[in-house]
């Protein structure tokens, strides 16, 4: 979904005409979805997650053939999106796993180890280990040969994707009074939000900060930026 409108790195631009057919789909589609739910005719499944250690699921992401969920049993599964069978299990972490992201290439996730860990998404190997944040990893975001972690620690790092084996650190970004609850980016501005009830906004280019924004009256627990519009929610009942 995130390279529907944007090409794959490599790619060309689709041309408009492209985007004005499959409109009219996409628009059908909504509709069906949400005439289901409104009259009853989805169906539930469920996923077995319990192992002798596990006691829940922190995060997950899926796609047409496979979902990918991070759990506090410190492992990361990967779920078969027919038959809802786990086909991998990922050990390395030795903290819960408290975010996750992947693409066609890579998972990377972030856990309460403090580390951000790489994995192949086809074999389920660990290529890489990033030890940077002193407290556990609360969310982290990546796109186009850049990464953005947030931390229990109040910090927020920027990474360099070069290759999943090839990831350094670009600059530490500090000035939350709290723990970082959640980053997310786009190429112009990254933005952050936090238990101390604020947003802050930094310079994708040059990692500067540009601005607070106040308003919540309790820490900030999510948070999605597109388009320059910034969408929080916050345990004092609100959404801004």
């Amino acid at each position: 979904m995130q390279y529907l409108f944007k090409p794959r790195p490599g790619q060309t631009q689709r041309p408009h005409s492209f985007h004005r057919e499959l409109f009219p789909k996409i628009m059908n589609d909504i509709d069906s979805i949400e005439n289901n739910w409104r009259t009853g005719r989805h169906m539930l499944r469920r996923i077995n997650c319990r192992s002798e250690n596990s006691k829940g699921v922190y995060c997950l992401q899926y796609d047409d053939g496979k979902i990918v969920s991070g759990l506090r049993d410190n492992t990361i599964k990967i779920w078969d999106r027919t038959d809802l069978q786990c086909v991998k299990t990922l050990m390395g972490h030795t903290g819960s796993v408290l975010c996750l992201q992947y693409d066609d290439k890579v998972i990377i996730s972030g856990s309460s180890d403090s580390t951000v860990r790489v994995w192949d998404v086809n074999t389920g190997e660990m290529v890489n280990t990033l030890i940077h944040h002193c407290e556990a990893v609360l969310h982290l975001r990546f796109n186009n040969g850049m990464m953005v972690t947030c931390s229990k620690d109040r910090s927020i790092a920027v990474w360099d994707m070069t290759s999943p084996s090839e990831i350094t650190l670009r600059r530490v970004l500090v000035g939350h009074r709290a723990a970082v609850n959640v980053v997310d980016f786009d190429e112009k501005y990254i933005v952050s939000a936090s238990g101390d009830r604020t947003i802050k906004v930094w310079s994708t280019s040059s990692c500067e900060f540009v601005r607070t924004l106040n308003g919540h009256k309790r820490g900030i627990a999510c948070l999605q930026y597109r388009d320059r519009l910034v969408v929080s929610g916050s345990s004092d009942n609100s959404i801004r």
